[in-house]
């Protein structure tokens, strides 16, 4: 069933999820006809003709918007846009690129690492590809603390009135393979973390018992919605996606079993293990764009997958949609860790890759002009040939009251 919710800012808000949303639209197109019908006795024919022209063109429109999501995500020339510090506490990676664009600014929180210790630091910029570093925004705990071992970035999103962030923290004593806690700022970069964190444990004989990872949360009308990595005490070296739901952001549901798990097809690029979503919600159906690896384990691409309920998911035909690039590149030993945000031109991917010789480092891949999911554009063959109905039925109407005259 198609929902009306609108969520995060960085979301999309047109295009139809099931057929009957099309059916509905051309309903409407058939009753503003009949009501111009009614007025027939001061519309001058060449006046009808050109209302029905209006409604072919824009129907022809749509057919070539929607036509144009066969174009793949094209990898930005300037890759990599954000890159290690050398001496810094980010010198040896940066990863998990978690962007918002508020419609003029793109602030970035990443994560970093140097000599064996990460943090989570925070970045931004006015066009997506030049940033301003503005150093670490949130760090581990102290001796002790539930995330006293590690931190690692989940997703950050703004409610209006402030930034929350989900991200994972390891103690080697109580929390070994990781939990989720969350951190609210004002500003996104003063973080103060939550004092009943974690809000999210591993479960006992559960499927993220060995492990938890990459928290991502969005957030609609009623609910939080967190997608997450996780492994079984069954599969401890299966990376499958996990979900749960929320009213507040603090207690979590979770569902009990994993909603995207590796291709069943052991030959498939994702056959060895899904992780580190990243979600939209378009106001009518949920995307998820993901990490895979094949069962050898090596070079990790990126996937695609829809959901109309965000537990029930349906991979895309054209995956994976983003790839390791040639020999020698910046990103040729894999890409991983997606977020898609919606930006002045289009959508935007940003992602972190990386070589035999460097590690990671963050990239973007634009979405060319006209460019939109397949899996969310408008069904246009139907809209033509409805539009068309809508206009015949028109002139048959405008005849027939001109003959009852």
């Amino acid at each position: 069933m198609c929902r009306h919710r609108r969520s995060l800012a960085n979301m999309p808000s047109r295009n139809p999820c099931t057929n009957s949303r099309t059916l509905t639209r051309i309903s409407k197109a058939f009753s503003f006809l009949f009501i111009l019908s009614s007025y027939d006795s001061v519309m001058h024919p060449k006046t009808a003709s050109i209302f029905v022209a209006i409604f072919l063109v824009l129907a022809a429109t749509s057919v070539s918007y929607a036509n144009a999501s066969t174009v793949q995500w094209v990898k930005y020339a300037g890759n990599p846009v954000l890159t290690p510090t050398q001496g810094d506490w980010d010198g040896d990676f940066v990863t998990t690129p978690r962007v918002i664009y508020d419609g003029t600014l793109f602030r970035m929180w990443y994560q970093g690492g140097h000599s064996g210790i990460t943090h989570i630091g925070y970045a931004t910029s006015s066009d997506g590809v030049t940033w301003l570093k503005h150093g670490i925004v949130l760090s581990a705990g102290q001796p002790g603390d539930w995330d006293s071992s590690s931190i690692g970035l989940g997703s950050v999103m703004w409610n209006g009135t402030d930034y929350l962030m989900w991200y994972t923290g390891t103690n080697g004593v109580t929390y070994p393979g990781g939990a989720v806690g969350l951190a609210t700022s004002t500003d996104g970069q003063n973080w103060v973390k939550y004092a009943g964190n974690p809000v999210l444990a591993p479960s006992s004989l559960g499927n993220d018992q060995k492990y938890i990872a990459a928290p991502y949360v969005i957030s609609l009308k009623l609910t939080y919605n967190m997608w997450y990595t996780g492994k079984s005490s069954a599969s401890p070296n299966v990376n499958k996606i996990l979900y749960a739901t929320s009213f507040d952001g603090i207690h979590w549901s979770k569902w009990p079993s994993p909603v995207l798990t590796p291709a069943t097809n052991a030959t498939q690029w994702d056959a060895g293990g899904v992780y580190s979503p990243g979600v939209i919600w378009n106001g009518e159906i949920f995307g998820l764009w993901y990490s895979g690896i094949n069962q050898t384990g090596v070079v990790p691409s990126i996937g695609f997958s829809t959901s109309p309920d965000g537990g029930s998911w349906t991979r895309s035909a054209n995956n994976p949609i983003l790839v390791a690039g040639p020999s020698g590149s910046w990103d040729s030993a894999g890409v991983e860790q997606p977020s898609v945000v919606l930006g002045p031109s289009g959508y935007m991917l940003f992602y972190d890759g990386y070589s035999s010789v460097q590690g990671q480092q963050i990239g973007l891949a634009l979405a060319p002009q006209g460019f939109t999911v397949a899996e969310f554009s408008m069904p246009a063959l139907e809209l033509l040939v409805g539009m068309m109905i809508c206009s015949t039925l028109y002139v048959a109407c405008y005849r027939r009251t001109r003959v009852h005259r």
